[in-house]
């Protein structure tokens, strides 16, 4: 049986985010996010999912891109070990986009996992699946009771040179129909400073990682 492709559902901007447009949804309820909280940074790579059947992007009729091609070798280690239903959701980290890294982890950052319900596991089961799965996750900033805390959290560990910004979200599970009010993001200003033409070309520069996991560039496909 073939898993349905669900796409991510989308993370709203926190009240005062500076990368927040005029097209941005704004979390302007924050009934939700009470109680304990985990603050993880915003990671600036492609958002990618891996079910047991398949790997795909946020839009999930795009298929992948040559930039995913390490992420997809780590979905053909880990699928088999991925529950029938199961969802993980991470950041594809191969390619350097706006913010440039030099000693990442692995090239699929883990931010997420979902149940065959639709439910968004709560953080400490999220961190016991990814290392069942081997996989590295998003860094974590802060955990604790306070909403206010988060932007102080991020800004004791990073700055806006070097990072995009920041995920808040409860420590226990997210049914999928609550997470509009119950994840945000906080989202330097003018994130995005590299022209978009990267994504046409075989040469795009690529982040740094420890020399455990150091990737190698794939050739480029025979012409046609």
């Amino acid at each position: 049986m073939s898993t349905r492709r669900k796409k991510y559902p989308r993370t709203f901007h926190l009240p005062g985010s500076p990368g927040a447009t005029a097209d941005d949804r704004r979390l302007s309820d924050l009934s939700g996010l009470t109680g304990e909280l985990v603050v993880t940074e915003k990671m600036d790579g492609g958002n990618v999912t891996f079910t047991r059947e398949t790997m795909y992007a946020r839009s999930v009729d795009s298929g992948t891109h040559v930039w995913d091609r390490p992420a997809k070798a780590v979905w053909a280690r880990v699928a088999h070990d991925i529950p029938a239903g199961w969802r993980i959701s991470g950041e594809s980290m191969w390619a350097r986009r706006s913010v440039g890294y030099d000693d990442l982890p692995g090239v699929f950052l883990v931010f997420g996992v979902w149940g065959a319900d639709d439910t968004l596991l709560g953080w400490d089961d999220t961190e016991q699946w990814a290392a069942l799965l081997g996989l590295p996750l998003v860094p974590v900033l802060h955990r604790g009771p306070d909403l206010a805390g988060a932007l102080a959290a991020w800004a004791r560990h990073r700055d806006t040179t070097v990072s995009e910004g920041f995920v808040v979200r409860p420590a226990g599970p997210v049914p999928e129909a609550e997470f509009g009010h119950r994840v945000g993001k906080w989202v330097r200003a003018d994130h995005v400073r590299t022209a978009a033409t990267w994504r046409h070309r075989d040469d795009f520069p690529t982040n740094g990682f420890r020399a455990t996991v150091e990737p190698k560039r794939p050739p480029s496909p025979a012409p046609g």
